[in-house]
């Protein structure tokens, strides 16, 4: 039974949610169920970690506090270790340090909380979480670096 609408077309079927025979393959996904994570065990472990790092605010608040919190530690520590005879190595804030301690401190303590914030407004990302942490890390190890190199 064939039927045409006002518009001449023709139609094979009266009914278009009838269902044809159709083969569902099972190792085909269906769109609802999950990927599994590409690299193995340790990548989907390490997907894990971090959705449960984006899904805690107060985690990611606290590395934003600590991130700042080492920096001000750094800046106390390059302070006495230049008092102490040490150069900056870091050029920008050598030059800042020639005119003096305030500059590099108002500074290093303003990019400190620009990137904190930066951090902060978009923890959404995971990239930016990857960064977070990453800057935290590089932050204590800094801070390790001037305590065992303490003159």
């Amino acid at each position: 039974m064939t039927t045409q609408s006002s518009t001449g077309e023709r139609r094979g079927r009266p009914d278009r949610r009838v269902r044809r025979v159709s083969f569902h393959y099972p190792e085909r996904r269906s769109g609802f169920d999950r990927r599994r994570a590409a690299g193995g065990a340790l990548r989907a472990s390490y997907l894990r970690a971090l959705a449960s790092y984006r899904d805690s605010p107060a985690a990611i608040g606290a590395v934003v506090v600590g991130f700042v919190v080492l920096s001000a530690a750094d800046l106390v520590l390059t302070l006495r270790a230049l008092e102490a005879g040490a150069t900056e190595i870091n050029p920008i804030m050598a030059a800042l340090f020639e005119s003096g301690p305030a500059a590099a401190a108002a500074f290093k303590m303003t990019l400190a909380a620009a990137v904190g914030a930066v951090i902060w407004s978009t923890r959404r990302y995971r990239r930016i979480l990857e960064v977070s942490l990453v800057a935290f890390g590089l932050m204590a190890a800094l801070l390790l670096y001037h305590l065992a190199v303490a003159p």
